[in-house]
């Protein structure tokens, strides 16, 4: 994840001024999700097997691009997912992140937009998805506040 956050910024300014990602920046990031990968395992390869369903049907079907698709699978590696429901849960935050960049350009630009660069919304997705897991769940909070004594 830290390879990812380095070249998140580089990634992102190439995904809005040109709509392309530079496959430079994410053989940067293979190498080290790789390497990762090598030395610690894939928690789950159902998940890659689903992801890898999902990127060619998000490619033939919501024309999605060839960089934000590798861009993604590199995110999901580096993540190492256990389970469906992390993934699901990583392409929900992704969702939303994408849904507040096309709100955001349209209220700036008065237009909705035709397309975006979801690079953007791949990194922010990633960091949402991070910090919901982090968080404690609203039972603990409610837990918490019963037995506050």
């Amino acid at each position: 994840m830290i390879c990812l956050t380095l070249f998140a910024l580089p990634v992102v300014l190439a995904d809005c001024k040109y709509h392309r990602i530079p496959n430079i920046y994410l053989i940067f990031i293979a190498y080290y999700v790789g390497l990762e990968r090598v030395i610690f395992g894939v928690a789950s390869f159902k998940v890659v097997i689903v992801f890898i369903f999902f990127s060619i049907m998000a490619v033939m079907v919501m024309g999605m691009g060839m960089g934000d698709v590798k861009l993604l699978f590199l995110a999901v590696l580096a993540l190492n997912l256990a389970g469906l429901s992390e993934l699901f849960a990583l392409l929900l935050w992704i969702y939303v992140a994408a849904a507040l960049q096309i709100i955001l350009i349209t209220c700036l630009q008065r237009q909705i937009p035709r397309t975006i660069a979801l690079a953007l919304a791949i990194i922010l997705g990633c960091g949402l998805y991070l910090a919901a897991g982090s968080a404690p769940s609203l039972q603990e909070y409610a837990h918490a506040l019963v037995n506050s004594r």
